[in-house]
């Protein structure tokens, strides 16, 4: 059955579709069941792919930059058997601690969104009310097979889809598949509709509002329409994010300059007839001190503390990356209900039909009761349930005349909805009062109308085609200020007419008592939001399944569009995109469109296609199933997390707790700010890498002793950096990030930073160290070309003080790179705890470097004079001030 046509289900009447899908009234028996089970699957999405612990850690401990963190230390663990007094077994084990800590950080963070979205997965009802040998019964949902018979009732999740057969006023809520929250009556007669909009059938994942109803199951699992969109989300495979493209280049560069001057020294050092483990721990040398090992890690803890500030604003990030996409993000597409307005339909305003003007009490009254009349709604658990107009309708009746009960009560026969018909109607009966009364599109009960009225106490009047033009006037104004218009007309009966009256006979000559205007109200916050994209030079795009008119009124009172701009000019209709080449639509993007209307789920994905055919960021907002392929689609998806659908969550990069396009906006200023500091703590990693080579090449070059042992420059890179980026990785957001456009393929690594890292602030750094390495030297009684044994007392101490020198330059440093124009203490020492504890430990460990035995042991170092050691603190406000120097003098260059 799973592989049946829609088409052919739809059309034959509901006696012969028992026998289309091999079924019968009373049900499937059991053998049949276990049959059909085997054959169709389980009914459940796809297989359930179970978070593998495994897969995911190894996939993490594997990496580019993990591998090479291996290979050295395999290299060291050769050298140490070569040679096993140079202690190199500490730094292999080293290195793969570091490997192992990186791939740690990331399945941790995996694994908590995983969490997460268990959390979320329970969408599809476990449980399912079949009639099977004849008896009603609940079975799992997993187990529904084709053929099986459905019983379906009121607020029930429907678990397959199905055709009905049955239905006593069956109303459902097709939102998950369509995105449009309104009801669609399903009756059990046959038709032939565009799949989506079929008026009897019942589509998985959907929900019951109302009614009853009886449907054979005809499609299960992956062959549902919920399946089919699910899987199709599941075929579109995500380009890596901006950040692993940055951070795979910035690994491949700085490995590539590590390899080759490895590789040069040993070449060189072979030529001039080296030993060969004095080579490979040098070639090593080089490679360590060019690697900068924390950087990763901290990028990765980074990424993973800006995730848990985001929670806080009611975020929920599923991949790391999409933190920092989101702060590069150049165009944001939202769906309108939900994400900007509210999802609740309101009575904003009333118009009688003679003058237009609001309705006065004794009117307003009458037309509540008569809208209360026509529509369908009762309490559960406290609340109001039905169609979302009807429970706008019977709040603004609470509100203004009292409790619905009685006129519910008295309402003795309703007509339900009628799509083709666009209006539903009900009688009300209260002892020998009795009275008809009917709601719905103005167009369709214009033609029904005898005369108008707007209050009982006061005469009607008679209707002419001139009053009618009026009343048609009175619905464009209204409808242009973007409500949502119901007229609403009754009918005074003498007494309560026959069981057997059809509605064709009470529906002639009805009294029109006026229009109710409602209004999904926009979200506070959102317009203020809009602004401060725009102010960050992100374009907002609205795509809605709503009608154009609405769609602009939404707009207007979102910042999207001004008062005086015209549908022409702001909105675009789904009909007309589809006639628009794709590179037509992306034209359209670029002169300012703004506003999609009457889309559908396929359009989205044209539209986010477009834009990034323009090389924009896109960010997109969804909480359907429909909405999923351009979730996945999207550079970042954002999905919904009060009621949206798990597909879409699954699509999705970020989940919006609260549904609140302002949380998007706080998300992007997040993103930026990570950034910027990314490019700080990056710099600030690569700074101490010079003075871990210069060494090296002077020791190649010059009848020197070699300044810093392979061991040392570990202790720096995975010692006392770890800290301080970490605290640099947590600066909030600087004061004008939302203030700046977005960035346009920046890189992490970009020339300006390789320089000022490299160039400038490493050779300050590499100069004064080293002065300090020769300093002690020279004190010591040694001469230019001498051999120093690398046990001698001597060279201990001069490497010492060249270790806890660098190390201390690092504090100079660290406060310099706060900011990019600033001094970088004018953003306060004491705001950042990081900050303070990373200093501690610089200096802490700059001391026990030189008078602390158990450490001198391990480093190989010894102690200096205290007086040498607080020469080696100039350094600090050299650094520091150097750099503040040269922003002043940059500013400067910048105002000329």
């Amino acid at each position: 059955g799973n592989n049946m046509n829609i088409k052919q289900i739809q059309s034959p009447p509901p006696a012969e579709v028992f026998g289309l899908l091999q079924s019968r009234v009373d049900g499937l028996t059991d053998k049949e069941v276990s049959l059909r089970l085997q054959d169709s699957g389980p009914n459940v999405l796809h297989d359930e792919r179970r978070f593998s612990w495994s897969q995911s850690l190894l996939r993490h401990s594997f990496n580019f930059f993990s591998l090479l963190l291996y290979i050295s230390a395999a290299f060291c663990f050769v050298a140490q058997h070569l040679e096993p007094k140079q202690q190199m077994a500490v730094l292999g084990w080293a290195l793969i601690g570091v490997a192992i800590l990186n791939a740690v950080f990331a399945f941790v963070q995996e694994y908590r969104a995983e969490r997460a979205m268990e959390e979320l997965k329970k969408f599809l009802p476990p449980q399912a009310r079949v009639r099977r040998q004849g008896r009603e019964m609940e079975v799992p949902a997993k187990q529904l097979v084709p053929g099986d018979v459905l019983l379906l009732a009121e607020g029930d999740q429907i678990a397959a889809d199905a055709r009905i057969v049955e239905s006593t006023a069956l109303l459902v809520n097709n939102a998950p598949l369509t995105g449009e929250s309104r009801s669609q009556p399903l009756t059990a007669a046959p038709a032939q509709h565009r799949v989506l909009d079929s008026t009897n059938i019942a589509f998985a994942g959907c929900l019951v509002q109302s009614g009853a109803g009886v449907a054979v199951v005809f499609a299960t699992g992956p062959h549902a329409e919920f399946g089919r969109i699910a899987s199709l989300s599941q075929q579109i495979s995500r380009a890596p994010s901006p950040l692993e493209r940055e951070i795979r280049r910035m690994v491949r560069i700085l490995t590539t300059v590590a390899v080759s001057m490895g590789v040069i020294f040993f070449t060189y050092g072979f030529f001039t007839g080296r030993p060969l483990w004095v080579n490979v721990v040098f070639m090593l040398g080089i490679i360590v001190a060019n690697v900068p090992e924390g950087l990763l890690p901290t990028f990765t803890l980074a990424l993973s503390m800006a995730s848990l500030r985001m929670a806080r604003k009611n975020v929920l990030v599923k991949s790391l990356e999409a933190i920092e996409t989101l702060g590069a993000i150049h165009v944001i597409c939202t769906d309108k209900t939900g994400t900007l307005t509210r999802n609740e339909l309101t009575l904003a305003n009333t118009a009688d039909p003679i003058h237009g003007e609001p309705l006065t009490e004794c009117g307003l009254t009458e037309i509540l009761e008569a809208a209360l009349v026509a529509s369908q709604v009762h309490e559960r658990e406290g609340t109001l349930a039905g169609d979302p107009l009807d429970v706008a309708v019977a709040e603004a009746f609470e509100r203004q005349v009292g409790p619905i009960g009685p006129v519910v009560q008295s309402t003795r026969r309703h007509f339900p909805f009628d799509l083709k018909r666009r209006r539903e109607a009900g009688l009300l009966i209260n002892g020998s009062r009795a009275k008809f009364a009917a709601k719905g599109a103005w167009e369709n009960l214009r033609p029904l109308i005898g005369e108008l009225s707007h209050c009982e106490t006061q005469p009607p009047t008679a209707v002419s085609e001139e009053r009618l033009c009026q009343c048609d006037a009175i619905v464009r104004d209204l409808a242009r200020q973007g409500y949502r218009i119901i007229a609403v007309a009754s009918h005074r009966l003498a007494g309560p007419p026959e069981a057997r009256t059809d509605l064709e006979s009470l529906e002639r000559r009805l009294t029109l008592l006026g229009f109710l205007a409602l209004e999904d109200p926009v979200r506070e916050g959102v317009p203020a939001a809009m602004q401060r994209c725009h102010e960050a030079g992100i374009r907002v795009v609205m795509i809605t399944g709503d009608h154009p008119e609405t769609a602009l009124a939404v707009g207007r009172r979102c910042g999207l569009a001004t008062d005086e701009e015209t549908i022409e000019q702001r909105v675009l209709h789904g009909d007309q995109l589809d006639h628009l080449s794709d590179d037509e639509l992306s034209q359209l993007l670029q002169t300012g469109l703004s506003i999609f209307a009457r889309t559908t789920p396929e359009q989205k994905t044209k539209i986010i296609a477009a834009c990034k055919r323009l090389g924009w960021i896109v960010g997109m907002t969804g909480d359907g199933v429909n909405d999923a392929p351009a979730l996945k689609a999207a550079d970042v998806g954002i999905a919904m997390g009060q009621g949206g659908t798990d597909v879409a969550r699954e699509s999705a990069d970020l989940v919006l707790l609260d549904n609140h396009f302002t949380s998007i906006v706080a998300g992007v200023e997040e993103g930026r700010g990570i950034f910027t500091n990314m490019q700080k703590f990056t710099s600030y990693v690569l700074t101490s890498n010079v003075p871990e080579i210069v060494p090296y090449l002077l020791y190649v070059a010059l009848p020197v002793p070699l300044a810093l042992t392979v061991i040392q420059i570990l202790s720096v890179d995975l010692g006392t950096d770890l800290i301080p980026a970490m605290g640099l990785g947590q600066e909030p957001p600087e004061p004008d990030t939302m203030r700046r456009p977005p960035r346009h393929h920046g890189h992490l690594l970009s020339k300006r930073l390789m320089l000022l890292s490299y160039l400038f602030l490493g050779m300050i750094q590499a100069g004064w160290s080293l002065s300090m390495f020769f300093l002690v030297l020279f004190q010591g009684g040694w001469q230019f070309g001498q051999q120093l044994p690398e046990s001698s007392e001597l060279y201990r101490s001069a490497t010492g003080i060249t270790l806890a020198t660098v190390i201390l330059m690092q504090i100079g440093n660290l406060i310099g790179r706060r900011t990019l124009t600033q001094s970088g203490l004018d953003r306060g020492l004491f705001t950042n705890k990081l900050f303070l504890i990373g200093i501690g430990v610089e200096i802490a460990f700059s001391w026990a470097v030189l008078y602390w035995p158990p450490l001198q042991a391990i480093l190989g170092t010894a102690p200096v004079a205290w007086q040498v050691y607080l020469l080696a603190w100039l350094g600090v406000p050299l650094i520091f001030g150097l750099d503040y120097l040269r922003k002043v003098l940059a500013a400067l260059a910048l105002n000329h």
